[in-house]
């Protein structure tokens, strides 16, 4: 009898235990983001264009880049921070690239839709002058997109000179992303 007293205790034990934690409700929580982004064959990845990018792309050779910075909307609400548009989100972001020292010059926006998803899209013209006075002239295609649940900031680059060579392949890169 006494071995059976201890098992059946051992039992019940192992029973309410089994219970108090099958009554917890589980909520399943995401991590991290994806999205898809066309890349052109000759671009390699790297980590060194952009601390906060998600995603960098390059091809030094051709004076090639690509940065793609993303911004989930509703961790934007938390720090109180909502746009009305996506030109306000443009208008917020724009200026850190532009610097009032670099003489930047920007093409009027156009705004499309691509499968539901918003985009603002501009050129920016650059004057960065290097540790030698030396000039370096760089156009940006900038495009920012509005997704249900993210914005995305998707800036291709490259010498001014190189740039209209390059611009159709930083469009296509521009209009293929989903998530």
């Amino acid at each position: 009898m006494k071995i059976t007293k201890e098992v059946l205790i051992t039992l019940l034990s192992i029973i309410t235990t089994f219970q108090a934690y099958s009554q917890t409700k589980f909520t399943e929580q995401k991590a991290g983001h994806i999205y898809h982004v066309s890349v052109p064959d000759y671009m390699t990845k790297s980590v060194t264009l952009n601390d906060v990018a998600t995603m960098q792309y390059i091809n030094s050779a051709k004076n090639a880049y690509l940065v793609i910075i993303d911004d989930s909307k509703e961790e934007l609400e938390m720090k109180g921070i909502k746009f009305a548009s996506l030109k306000d989100f443009h208008d917020d972001n724009i200026k850190h690239l532009k610097g009032e020292e670099n003489d930047p010059v920007e093409s009027k926006a156009t705004e499309f839709e691509i499968n539901g998803n918003k985009f603002y899209q501009s050129e920016l013209s650059v004057n960065f002058k290097e540790k030698d006075d030396l000039e370096v002239k760089i156009t940006y295609l900038i495009t920012y997109v509005e997704t249900k649940g993210y914005y995305y900031q998707i800036l291709c680059w490259s010498l001014s000179s190189e740039y209209k060579n390059l611009l159709a392949d930083f469009k296509k890169i521009s209009a293929s992303i989903r998530d």
